[in-house]
């Protein structure tokens, strides 16, 4: 398959492969430039102000495409690269849940295989390891997974499925220990979701030891944290801070978040000051209440991205229409101009969402390629938002969202 067809096969299915955010990123170059520097501060051993970023904007205005085009970007810098959406099965208040899908959605530069088995075993191969590993702040239980792990012998493969997430309990560690070691192992039982940041900083530790330059972390869809009840949002809100301040010297992430999140969530449930307020009042939580201010300081400060200009949607449906043409190897029997003037007259307004100025442009060359122009009226029979709720009682009509439908009429 052509790169111009990989190109148009993910605008028209809405998979954003290398090639798509590549080629069709338009108007978020000052994102990507803010990344680039944040990256660029991280991989020289400068500490940041905040270890990630906020992107804010509404369904459909391309956050995700923007996500996939860092990723892209941060593969090309050497960084090593987890993406994710925040859902009921991924949630942001279990750290212990999330974590296994995080690794698990993880890829080094250049490679198509997840996860964290290579990355772990290029880092072993390095000299060294247990001295330098003195200097990174472990727990008791990561670190005895780090010292096995070096031992490379005795339950090795276990230990390799406990870093991505299948974690050991703490008899196997024991065994595991005992035959590596020949000793007893004796470290205080703990629980699993209070372990993960010490396993964030022992991965972190391990890229950058692998002779990469970081690893960006971006999660899509924070939103979803407006589902949640108080307690849920609140460890939430406290486990993003966490993120933002730094978990490991070469670790930062981007949020991805819905543009009426803070009036619908941190204005109208006053997340803003109860929150704070909620987490203090718990003794085993009011630690964390600081960390939950600094995520909900950065979302509410989050400025959304801004609308594209008429001269960038018409670079776009520029593009679209050449690549179109490369994909399928045609001719479009119109200018660009007139092709543009025909999206934006089936449109009616300049405001529509970037995602509906494609769908309608690509829906428009799929027919004009399937009938040809003449003899044929193309009219779009339905342009519409609707609601991108993932409560289970929330019924659709059968019209997935924003969706564009184009109804061909042929001339008698």
């Amino acid at each position: 398959m052509t790169s111009a067809r990989v190109i148009i096969e993910g605008l028209r299915s809405g998979i954003p492969y290398r090639e798509t955010a590549q080629a069709i990123t338009i108007g978020r170059e000052g994102s990507l430039r803010a990344l680039t520097s944040l990256m660029d501060t991280v991989s020289h051993g400068r500490r940041p102000n905040a270890f990630g970023q906020v992107i804010r904007a509404q369904y459909g205005e391309g956050k995700t495409h923007l996500m996939h085009a860092m990723a892209h970007q941060a593969w090309d810098a050497n960084w090593v690269v987890s993406m994710l959406s925040i859902s009921k099965e991924t949630p942001l208040d279990r750290l212990d849940h999330l974590y296994p899908k995080l690794v698990s959605n993880t890829y080094r530069p250049g490679s198509k295989q997840a996860g964290l088995d290579a990355i772990i075993t290029e880092s072993l191969a390095e000299p060294h390891l247990l001295a330098e590993s003195r200097a990174v702040d472990l727990t008791e239980r990561t670190r005895t997974v780090l010292d096995n792990l070096a031992r490379q012998n005795a339950g090795t493969a276990e230990l390799l499925a406990d870093v991505s997430g299948q974690f050991l309990t703490l008899a196997e560690l024991k065994r595991i220990h005992r035959e590596n070691f020949h000793k007893l192992l004796k470290i205080p039982s703990t629980r699993i979701q209070e372990e993960i940041p010490a396993y964030l900083i022992l991965v972190d530790w391990l890229i950058a030891r692998a002779g990469y330059e970081g690893w960006l972390i971006l999660i899509d869809e924070v939103e979803v944290l407006g589902k949640f009840g108080r307690g849920g949002r609140a460890r939430s809100y406290a486990n993003m801070g966490r993120f933002l301040t730094g978990l490991g010297d070469r670790t930062i992430s981007v949020w991805a978040v819905a543009g009426n999140f803070q009036t619908d969530v941190l204005v109208e449930r006053h997340d803003m000051e109860q929150i704070p307020q909620w987490l203090s009042a718990r003794p085993r939580e009011a630690a964390s209440a600081d960390w939950a201010r600094i995520a909900l300081e950065e979302l509410a400060t989050a400025r959304p991205l801004p609308s594209p200009t008429t001269a960038e949607i018409r670079e776009l449906m520029r593009r679209i229409y050449e690549l179109h043409q490369d994909a399928y190897h045609w001719t479009v029997p119109v200018t660009h101009d007139r092709f543009y003037d025909l999206v934006r007259e089936n449109i009616g307004t300049l405001d529509a969402r970037l995602r509906t100025w494609v769908r309608l442009a690509l829906g428009l060359l799929d027919l004009w390629f399937q009938y040809g122009v003449d003899g044929i009226e193309v009219r779009a029979e339905f342009i519409e938002d609707v609601d991108l709720s993932e409560d289970d009682e929330v019924e659709r009509d059968g019209e997935a969202d924003g969706q564009v439908i184009l109804r061909p009429r042929l001339f008698e």
